[in-house]
């Protein structure tokens, strides 16, 4: 695919800037460690890549097979597409666009996990766990907003997804409404929160919910868990969802 750098800045300004907005989102998922539940992020990293990011319980992080990240996906400020090299290193993955992007994208499985009774997880279905009573099937989406622009409220057709109703930066302590998509359709119920800080909201019927930023980075939370029947192996299916974004 080739890329072409959508910009009203000069090309070194524009990468600077860009720059700079990246190393403000890993300052603010470096400094939230214990607002995270399971899930997965993209941290910049000193030579222009990412490093996908898993944990989050207790402010651990957690290696992870690579083979669970299933795509990653890079846009620019318009929407189209940017190579991505996916490539695993100890421990996880880095992934490098072949240009800046404004917004980047994961799925990552995070796999079935049964117990019996009141005991503790094991990662197997249960149809492979003697005696498993329940199980889940764990499934993580991520999305960072680099750079507002018109992507950032274009759906990206995940299955679970938080979706901004405006292209403009925010401004901190300014309401600012989103909507979350279960399967492309707009979905009631679901709670939203800034991880553990502040009270939580939940979206109203046409999936829609008001948040209030703060200055500089925010992470947008959202959790599903549905029950699930007729499936030998799990009982049922957790999506999480994390959005980070800047805020001026």
């Amino acid at each position: 695919m080739t890329f072409v750098l959508v910009s009203t800045m000069p090309f070194d300004r524009g990468i600077a800037s860009a720059r700079r907005r990246a190393a403000l989102l890993a300052v603010a998922l470096a400094a939230m460690p214990g607002a995270w539940a399971h899930n997965v992020w993209l941290e910049p990293d000193a030579a222009g890549g990412y490093l996908v990011q898993f944990g989050g319980h207790a402010g651990q992080r957690e290696a992870f097979d690579a083979s669970k990240l299933k795509s990653v996906q890079a846009l620019d400020r318009r929407g189209r597409p940017i190579e991505v090299a996916v490539v695993p290193v100890a421990g996880g993955v880095r992934v490098q666009p072949a240009r800046q992007a404004a917004l980047l994208a994961a799925h990552f499985d995070n796999g079935i996990f049964s117990r019996v009774g009141e005991g503790p997880m094991v990662e197997k279905p249960m149809d492979q766990h003697p005696g498993a009573t329940g199980g889940v099937h764990a499934v993580k989406y991520h999305k960072s907003i680099i750079q507002w622009g018109v992507v950032a409220k274009k759906p990206l057709g995940q299955p679970f997804e938080i979706v901004p109703l405006a292209h403009e930066t925010p401004h901190a302590g300014q309401p600012l409404r989103v909507q979350v998509l279960l399967d492309g359709k707009p979905a009631g119920g679901i709670r939203l929160s800034w991880g553990e800080q502040g009270a939580p909201v939940t979206t109203a019927p046409d999936g829609t919910a008001t948040v209030t930023p703060v200055a500089g980075p925010n992470q947008l939370t959202a959790i599903r868990r549905a029950p699930v029947g007729g499936d030998a192996r799990f009982t049922s299916l957790s999506y999480e969802y994390l959005l980070a974004f800047p805020a001026h």
